[in-house]
């Protein structure tokens, strides 16, 4: 069994305590299947009857700071002792998702998302940031929000500093691949004055690309 994350475990101290007592007792049962020892459902009877003492003391109206202060720290060493056993001990090629549902884990997504080549194209501005500097800003022109297509790892920028404005993509020579927004492209001193010729388009995770913006153009300052 992989790693598991934490988020598997209830943080409501009622909903642990009733996750936890089931865990332990199909533990029991599956420990024969799951290979875990007498000794491990031991100490997690332990550290759940001390959680389990502490949260009943925590909720009477004699509690005390100090009482709370000791569940909470019962309460973190049980999280820590179901994670060990569940990230080290239940290593085990027969635990099938039905086991799984019965401990009260998560159930394995075995399917792998198809990552889509990038079927929209970004919303291109150019910006004079700063002597022979040009800011690049970047956004989906399907969405309202900054953030990049599903799947997307970047755009890539295609430019090319020109006399006239270019007739097709191909004349965008020089290009690279922009994981934030705004990309600065920086120019040479010769280049001060002169036009650039900028079009992104998005590319996915397998290097897949996607339509290309118009294209769009500054004068280097």
């Amino acid at each position: 069994m992989d790693k598991e994350h934490a988020y598997y475990l209830p943080n409501a101290d009622a909903e642990l305590l009733e996750w936890a007592e089931n865990f332990h007792t199909q533990l029991t049962v599956l420990k024969d299947t799951l290979d875990v020892s007498n000794v491990e459902l031991t100490d997690l009877r332990a550290t759940l009857n001390t959680y389990k003492t502490l949260y009943e003391q925590a909720r009477s109206p004699e509690k005390t700071s100090v009482i709370i202060a000791e569940k909470n720290e019962a309460k973190d060493a049980l999280k820590a002792q179901i994670r060990a056993l569940v990230n080290f001990r239940l290593r085990n090629p027969v635990v099938t998702n039905a086991i799984r549902v019965q401990l009260g884990l998560h159930v394995r997504d075995t399917v792998r998302t198809t990552i889509p080549v990038p079927a929209s194209r970004p919303e291109v501005n150019l910006k004079v940031f700063d002597v022979r500097r040009i800011h690049v800003s970047f956004s989906d022109v399907d969405s309202s929000k900054k953030a990049r297509p599903y799947g997307v790892n970047g755009a890539v920028i295609a430019y090319a500093v020109l006399e006239s404005p270019p007739t097709d993509l191909s004349a965008l020579t020089q290009s690279l691949l922009a994981t934030r927004t705004p990309h600065t492209l920086e120019f040479a001193e010769t280049d001060r004055g002169n036009t650039v010729y900028v079009a992104l388009c998005w590319q996915n995770e397998k290097g897949e690309k996607g339509p290309w913006s118009e294209i769009q153009s500054s004068i280097i300052p």
